[in-house]
């Protein structure tokens, strides 16, 4: 940690501005109609305290501009001017002392203006009051814009130990950075690239021990697209957001400004100038944006801690002033740059955001953003939120140190504002997930084990099913070691496996392929949607000899099993219903076993069978006489579809369960015409029978007879199979009786 600052020595840098003379040569020759009047009293600033649970009342939070220049251009288009506009310095910083910045940068074009006019620029920072802290309400930062390369446009800013240059070779840029460097902040340069355009130009030394030093002193880019361009080739810069103001006439600035209303009035009153935020004049509350630093608790806002916390990158710049962030990893601050230890295999995230005097009026926060700046083409990660009150954000995450970078951005509602927080860089970041199998091709009785490498703490394992059968990749578990066993007693024949990463679903390994080289061939159900508690699922098998076999059930991915059926006819191929009956909210996987070998078998993927709760019944129906076609109709809905009788004779509806239920409820759906009389009876087995429930009906097209049995005895019929039986017609008025749809309760 760093020492609080000694308020003796900002004291001695202190140099208190007034209304007095200017410095040598500077003057204000711009027309004051024009200049944007100066606040009478400073307005308010926008300081927060962020992270307040860290102790000490929380990190600090200033916003400055660290890029205006109080004097002009000389020439325009290659027209040199009748004079430069310029405005005084004291007046460019009281201005900005006025409207309310925490610290402000001055600086001029080295290429433009004789050096000793920088000579003349305080140095050190301004403290015309004090806040409640004692602290003083703004620092100045003398800085010098200087130029490399052939483009008018690459320029960059030195503070504290400025750099005067123009050249176009980028040689001279890092040698004249490598003589203004020390790894003291106070004793060093501090470099801001600014505006960087489409190249991006700016370049690192490729020896080892030049390029970390000149990393280290060039610490802050303006942030525009090129941004990750600038991280990409390996500069450690936080994003900044400044004015780039200048001192200038209104015809220099343009048709937007030169622009009047009828009446004569400009339609903009006043110009940009250094000093006045930009959103004064352009009345957009997002028109420029601000740099922002923050300080750790206890520590004091001054000159040195200044250019410290520039150094460590405690920088975010912010397109609404009041809106601020900061965040911690694995209790790292943004801005650092470390390598992981040994078992550090995940990155936990704290992030918070704040709006100073926030109402939630358009100023709540709406998302969180983690980049990669090597694919920037979408987030890492992306956080919602809805609450129209949320102005004190804090949200953790984690998240596997698979990048070397990562960029934070939050966006409030008004505007789309958006605060980009300094990175964090991670020199050994760890491989994605590959995964490999000891052996592709078991036993049964062998164990198959999965060996992962790279990933981090943990990993999803998936497995699905290969063929003309796939159905998706279905998860097993979360494992958190690379070694892992697979349970031969819960294998299909032939599976596929991978492995995705908890933290970041995109990031998937390999797939492999395991078979098993003695197990039955069980195919999978075909499952559109969950289904619900109290339907069949039907299975199917295939072996190339006949086999006797069992069916198993489990819902704890076959750490135990339930006999929930058997087969006692060898077959090469079964069909098979299972019933999901008393399996609701569960992970269920089935398993078909040859009776005279219990380690030859096959097993399903597991499947999710949903807690909603089908009361009505599953069966099938027969027929036990002459009209067997349309019988098998009988439980569908589709009252189209109609057992019927034309000679009055007594016939059934053979149904069958498909396992003993307690039925508590019958309907029985009758087409155009229904029987005079009826009777049902039930059995366990299919050969013993007992006559439950009779009646007699009066004849009306397309009625429904509804039968409750919850009185009986056991709260209902105990029952496997059930046969409803149809007697007569009516005479004149039928000619036959129809049964069209049998539903039974649970």
């Amino acid at each position: 940690m760093f020492r609080r600052g000694s308020r003796s020595s900002w004291l001695m840098l202190a140099t208190v501005l007034s209304a007095g003379p200017g410095l040598a040569g500077d003057t204000t020759n711009i027309g004051s109609a024009d200049r944007y009047p100066l606040p009478t009293v400073r307005e308010t600033r926008y300081r927060n305290r962020i992270a307040q649970e860290l102790g000490g009342g929380g990190w600090q939070t200033f916003v400055g501009d660290l890029h205006s220049h109080p004097r002009g251009h000389s020439s325009m288009g290659g027209t040199s001017l009748d004079f430069t506009p310029q405005i005084r310095r004291d007046e460019v910083l009281l201005s900005a002392f006025r409207h309310g910045y925490d610290f402000f940068g001055t600086c001029n074009h080295t290429t433009s203006w004789d050096t000793s006019y920088d000579e003349d620029d305080p140095v050190g920072q301004v403290s015309l009051e004090q806040d409640a802290n004692g602290q003083p309400e703004m620092l100045q930062l003398a800085g010098t814009e200087s130029h490399l390369g052939s483009d008018p446009e690459h320029h960059f800013n030195s503070f504290n130990r400025r750099i005067h240059l123009n050249t176009n070779n980028i040689n001279n840029w890092h040698h004249e950075i490598l003589s203004h460097y020390s790894t003291d902040p106070l004793q060093s340069t501090h470099v801001q690239l600014n505006h960087p355009n489409e190249n991006a130009y700016f370049t690192l030394p490729t020896e080892p021990d030049r390029r970390r030093n000149v990393r280290d002193a060039v610490e802050l880019a303006e942030y525009n697209d090129r941004y990750f361009e600038l991280l990409r080739r390996g500069f450690r810069v936080a994003p900044a957001s400044n004015t780039d103001s200048h001192a200038a006439t209104r015809a220099q600035l343009g048709l937007e400004f030169n622009l009047k209303y009828s009446s004569g009035a400009y339609v903009l009153p006043y110009i940009d100038e250094p000093g006045v935020p930009r959103e004064k004049i352009h009345g957009r509350d997002t028109a420029q944006g601000r740099t922002g630093i923050v300080l750790p608790p206890g520590e004091w806002f001054d000159y040195g801690n200044f250019l410290r916390a520039l150094r460590n990158r405690w920088v975010y710049r912010t397109a609404l002033p009041p809106a601020s962030g900061f965040f911690m990893v694995n209790g790292r601050t943004m801005g650092s740059e470390f390598s992981l230890a040994s078992t550090e295999r995940r990155l936990d995230f704290t992030v918070w955001g704040t709006t100073k005097d926030g109402t939630g009026a358009g100023n709540n926060w709406t998302t969180l953003r983690v980049w990669n700046p090597f694919e920037p083409a979408e987030p890492i990660k992306t956080i919602t939120y809805t609450d129209p009150y949320l102005i004190d954000l804090k949200e953790v995450f984690s998240l596997t140190p698979y990048q070397s970078i990562y960029v934070i951005t939050l966006n409030q509602v008004w505007e789309n504002a958006e605060v980009t927080l300094a990175p964090i860089w991670v020199s050994n970041p760890v491989a994605k997930p590959t995964i490999t199998f000891e052996h592709p091709v078991n036993p049964r009785q062998t164990v198959p084990v999965v060996l992962v490498n790279g990933g981090g703490d943990t990993v999803v394992l998936q497995r699905a099913r290969t063929g003309t059968d796939f159905q998706g990749w279905q998860t097993v578990g979360t494992v958190s070691n690379f070694f892992i066993p697979l349970d031969p007693g819960v294998l299909p024949t032939t599976s596929q496996w991978r492995v995705v990463d908890p933290y970041q679903p995109s990031v998937v390994s390999n797939a492999i392929t395991l078979t098993v080289s003695n197990g039955l061939d069980v195919r999978q159900p075909h499952l559109p949607t969950p289904p619900p508690d109290g339907v069949n699922v039907r299975l199917s098998w295939t072996h190339p000899t006949p086999l006797n076999v069992d069916y198993y059930a489990s819902r704890d991915n076959g750490a135990t099993w339930t006999k929930v059926g058997e087969s006692n006819v060898a077959n090469t191929s079964g069909d098979w219903n299972f019933y999901t009956g008393g399996w609701g909210n569960s992970n269920v996987t089935l398993k078909v076993v040859d009776r005279a070998d219990a380690g030859h078998f096959g097993v399903t993927l597991p499947f999710f069978v949903s807690p909603e709760v089908q009361l009505k019944i599953p069966a099938t129906s027969g027929n036990a006489t002459i009209n067997a076609i349309a019988a098998y109709t009988v439980t569908d809905t589709d009252l189209g579809s109609c057992w019927w009788t034309s000679n009055g004779n007594e016939q059934s509806v053979y149904i069958d369960l498909g396992q003993v239920h307690l039925v508590k409820r019958m309907e029985v759906l009758f087409g155009s015409s229904n029987p005079p009389s009826w009777y049902m009876g039930i059995s366990l087995n299919g050969s013993q029978w007992g006559m439950q429930d009779s009646g007699s009906l009066s004849y009306a097209p397309n009625q429904t007879l509804v039968k409750d049995y919850t009185d009986r005895s056991g709260g209902g019929l105990t029952a496997r199979y059930i046969r409803f039986y149809a007697a007569g017609t009516f005479p004149g008025l039928t000619s036959d009786s129809r049964i069209c749809d049998i539903r039974l309760y649970r």
